[in-house]
């Protein structure tokens, strides 16, 4: 319903541009895009040991196109034995444990519905939800949740302090994706909420390996994830002969540990996607996990091993049978 009156809107402001345009002697330039340009592409199978994927999504505007079995089967076909997902609505996340099972990780997401993405931080909803879902342990963490720097919420927001309390009492970690210029705006959350486990998403984004290991030095309670560190996002995991740079192949080495890894599926995969059209980032699930096997493959087996699939069993507390 809210996307067909977007679209609406979008028709009629699109006439408008025609009509001026015609009036004044000339066309509009049309966008030609081929959907498949900045998609990954297909690549040839590295291995297909079992593999933690610990940055997944399931979302309204995925159910459009992808049915939670749907996706289950998607995760197998990869090996995916462990899968840690955050839905939106947070309550999407259940679906996929539903279908799935106990392999599946349910993070409780603040965006309790489609628009709490931006105003999650002013809703003591969220909070209350949040306690009850973690008191019934339908959620086994809290997450993603993502804060700017210089952008609203401060760090001092009492929802985000509610939550970080909530992540406190019942011992579960908390996935936080930051965006800023440097490490300088996480470490003091992490040092504020040393009793949590915080698990930061994309090794923070756009930041290099010393900007991560000054956080990680700085919060003995920072572990990192590597998502999205892909060459259609984030970028900057691999040089571009797809090899593991020197600085991010050393910093795993001391920190092996501290270290995992997911796909995040979600539509910014394509770049081509428009606000009107349903999130198929589930259909390029295969190449993204390929990505993260072929660097992941460069490592001495045992921090291989680690990277791949028992620091996320150690992280979340899940024994595979």
């Amino acid at each position: 319903m809210h996307r067909a009156i977007h679209l609406t809107a979008a028709v009629l402001l699109m006439i408008v541009i025609v009509l001026v345009a015609a009036a004044s002697g000339c066309a509009p330039a049309v966008e030609t895009v081929n959907k498949n340009s900045a998609a990954p592409q297909k690549s040839t199978p590295v291995n297909n040991k079992p593999f933690a994927d610990i940055h997944l999504h399931y979302t309204w505007d995925q159910e459009e196109v992808i049915d939670p079995a749907t996706v289950i089967k998607r995760l197998q076909a990869e090996n995916i034995v462990l899968g840690v997902v955050s839905g939106v609505p947070s309550n999407y996340a259940l679906k996929l444990r539903a279908a799935g099972g106990e392999w599946i990780i349910p993070l409780f997401s603040p965006y309790i519905t489609p628009s709490h993405r931006h105003s999650w931080h002013l809703d003591q909803a969220v909070v209350d939800e949040a306690r009850e879902g973690l008191e019934a342990k339908k959620y086994f963490g809290i997450g993603e949740l993502h804060l700017w720097a210089g952008q609203s919420p401060r760090p001092d927001n009492k929802i985000l302090l509610a939550l970080f309390e909530l992540a406190q009492q019942h011992n579960v970690p908390f996935l936080l994706h930051t965006e800023s210029s440097d490490a300088n705006y996480i470490i003091p959350i992490c040092q504020q909420h040393h009793q949590v486990r915080i698990l930061w998403a994309h090794a923070g984004g756009i930041l290099k390996p010393v900007d991560v290991e000054l956080a990680m030095q700085q919060c003995s309670n920072l572990w990192i994830e590597v998502s999205a560190r892909d060459p259609w996002r984030y970028n900057s995991l691999v040089d571009d002969k797809g090899k593991l740079p020197h600085a991010w192949r050393e910093l795993m080495m001391k920190y092996p540990d501290r270290f995992m890894t997911g796909s995040d599926p979600v539509w910014s995969v394509t770049r081509t996607q428009r606000w009107d059209e349903p999130d198929d980032g589930w259909d390029h699930l295969h190449e993204l996990i390929q990505f993260h096997r072929q660097w992941l493959a460069e490592l001495p087996p045992d921090i291989e091993e680690k990277i791949r699939l028992t620091n996320a069993l150690s992280f979340f507390r899940v024994s595979l049978k």
